[in-house]
């Protein structure tokens, strides 16, 4: 007649300090992993949502200076496309460092268009390389002045870039040479009436390139990383039920009658 209770070899091999610390680690591991793979879902989402509406946006007639007149709404603005006219204001360009082009090393110019005694937007307007011997170095960029016009599209401002300190005692850099720039700090510091970020699209011209990445969602990277986890996830599964169940009752001995 066969035992209804699990025999002592069965609770010795479930009931070990190793088998349990084995268990809580896949366990902890499986559930990190599926978060990742989730939460990279959710990332691939958002993209395909924000394109979806940058591609929404850019179908809309082009806000010119009349929008900026009032307090714009950015929720409303963002991405539409822009045609405006205004004046440079060169004395308070912003260079940009460690931006890249093609593998270049350069810079993204970023000059201040007044629309009206009280309304100015920040404008993207292009990149430029970097001097070969000093990163200290302007580049040579002509500011045409006068009433300007210019195309381009709303947009959210730089993203920011890993900055190292200065060392104590290096040649202090040029002010309008920066690695990050908080559009909201520097205006209010400067008392400058920033309304918006554009990014400059068209032609080269004035010593500046304007071949900006297309706006693509980025959505599938997202995806083929949430696969990445969620697979991992599956094989810390796989191999638990094969090391810490199968072959462990395979070790049992079998119970005896």
């Amino acid at each position: 007649m066969s035992l209804n209770h699990p025999s002592p070899a069965t609770k010795a091999a479930w009931l070990t300090a190793r088998w349990w610390f084995v268990t809580a680690v896949a366990l902890i591991a499986m559930a990190v992993t599926a978060r990742l793979g989730v939460w990279q879902s959710d990332r691939a989402q958002q993209k395909e949502s924000l394109h979806t509406l940058q591609q929404a946006q850019a179908l809309l007639a082009p806000l010119t200076n009349a929008a900026f007149e009032s307090p714009v709404d950015a929720a409303q603005g963002m991405h539409r496309r822009v045609s405006l006219q205004g004046v440079w204001r060169p004395e308070h360009t912003v260079f940009l460092q460690n931006r890249s082009q093609n593998g270049v090393p350069g810079f993204w110019v970023l000059t201040p268009l007044q629309l009206s005694p009280t309304a100015m937007v920040l404008v993207q307007r292009g990149w430029a390389p970097r001097d070969r011997v000093s990163s200290e170095v302007l580049p040579p960029i002509e500011t045409p002045p006068g009433t300007v016009t210019i195309e381009g599209r709303w947009v959210a401002p730089p993203s920011r870039m890993v900055e190292l300190a200065r060392e104590e005692g290096s040649a202090p850099r040029s002010s309008a040479i920066r690695q990050n720039l908080d559009v909201n700090a520097w205006a209010k510091e400067m008392k400058l009436p920033i309304l918006a970020t554009v990014l400059q699209t068209g032609a080269a011209s004035e010593g500046l390139a304007r071949d900006w990445a297309p706006a693509l969602s980025g959505a599938d990277k997202n995806r083929g990383y949430a696969f990445q986890w969620f697979a991992l996830s599956g094989l810390v599964a796989v191999l638990f039920v094969w090391f810490q169940i199968i072959l462990v009752l395979r070790h049992v001995p079998p119970t005896r009658s």
